[in-house]
């Protein structure tokens, strides 16, 4: 595709000798002439020449208001424009480049010089767009790849990998881990098509985001039909166990009320513990973020433990949760590596829970 130049004189002549010079540079040039400002501009809004050759001595609109309304919009602002004036205005050529002229030609026009100067104005102009269209490009991609990592990783972890490149380890104090698991997973998908499976798993899980983000707890990662979050690693509410407590709760609501019009009947299982969690990423090819130790291990077991639709909580959760929940004493369970534990259900809760405040943590510095 050929370049296209749009040439302004109100001189008739001046328009054809020109169009002619520039046409005999290079034969596939796309010309375009305009007798006046006004026209020019419209012209220029139209056809997005790749350069403008244009008169300064017109009447009604010179040569150098043209440029200056070009510059002011936004479709024209970029244009190159070569201005040719046959009067000496040297005391006039700074303003000219002030107001973004390519480049200043005299009149009478020398051809050898017009082509010259026009073939450089428009090799530039060429250069630029091509790093424009290169640096959009790669706008788009970072764009991308932030989407896919604020998928993958916490807010505060990308924030951190921006600014550091890694994921050192660090223990988070305090934190309450939560465990949600789909009951019968296997038997209920085992005749779904592979798009039907994921549509549900999309589904759920976006429902049980839309859960935890209102209760200020970060989902770190699904495995299969596994949902693991956690409440006080990167926000610190007034109650880390309630709010862990509530989004538990809150879930299982949302599978309740999801069921009504599904027709595929889902039921959950969660276990919460609280306790310090180590979180990092397992190697450093792998950003993935992962949490790890006692209290991450002891919320898989008391989920395991659980019963359909129930939330099985440790006996640390109990005394804060009692405040706001009733809570149902289950028979004491064996538990690997922690013998005979109790262990109580969240029923419903006691009262109209108060929403806190909090804070979103700063990321782990490096160690």
């Amino acid at each position: 595709m050929g370049t296209k130049i749009l040439i302004v004189d109100d001189s008739e002549l001046d328009l054809k000798l020109i169009s002619t010079i520039i046409s005999n540079n290079e034969p596939f040039r796309s010309i375009v002439t305009a007798s006046d400002g006004e026209e020019a501009c419209r012209q220029a809004v139209r056809h997005q020449p790749d350069l403008i050759i244009l008169d300064w001595e017109m009447p009604g609109m010179n040569g150098l208001e043209v440029l200056r309304t070009l510059k002011k919009n936004e479709l024209t602002s970029e244009l190159p424009v070569i201005l040719m004036s046959g009067v000496s205005f040297t005391d006039k050529i700074k303003e000219a480049f002030t107001a973004g002229v390519a480049d200043f030609i005299p009149k009478p026009v020398n051809s050898e010089e017009l082509q010259a100067r026009s073939n450089a104005v428009l090799t530039n102009y060429a250069n630029y767009k091509s790093l424009k269209d290169h640096a959009n490009q790669l706008t788009l991609a970072n764009l991308k790849n932030e989407r896919i990592l604020k998928s993958i990783l916490p807010l505060p972890i990308l924030l951190q990998i921006k600014e550091y490149g890694s994921i050192p380890p660090k223990r988070y104090k305090d934190c309450v881990a939560i465990f949600v698991d789909m009951v019968d997973f296997t038997p209920k998908t085992g005749k779904m098509s592979p798009g039907v499976l994921l549509r549900e798993l999309n589904e759920l899980f976006n429902g049980f985001d839309d859960v935890i983000d209102k209760h200020f707890c970060t989902r770190i990662k699904t495995v299969g039909d596994a949902y693991i979050a956690v409440c006080g690693m990167f926000y610190t509410p007034g109650n880390i166990e309630i709010e862990a407590a509530s989004a538990a709760v809150k879930i299982r609501e949302y599978i309740i009320e999801r069921n009504k019009n599904s027709e595929t009947k889902w039921e959950v299982k969660i276990g919460l513990y609280n306790g310090d969690i180590i979180g990092s990423s397992v190697s450093p090819s792998n950003l993935n973020f992962d949490i790890f130790g006692e209290t991450v291990n002891m919320a898989s077991r008391f989920q395991a433990m659980c019963e359909p639709m129930q939330i099985n909580v440790s006996e640390s959760l109990s005394k804060p949760l009692s405040q706001a929940y009733k809570l149902v004493t289950r028979v004491p369970r064996k538990v690997k590596g922690k013998g005979v534990m109790p262990m109580y259900y969240i029923h419903k809760p006691l009262k109209e829970i108060k929403k806190e405040e909090a804070v979103l943590m700063p990321a782990p510095s490096m160690q």
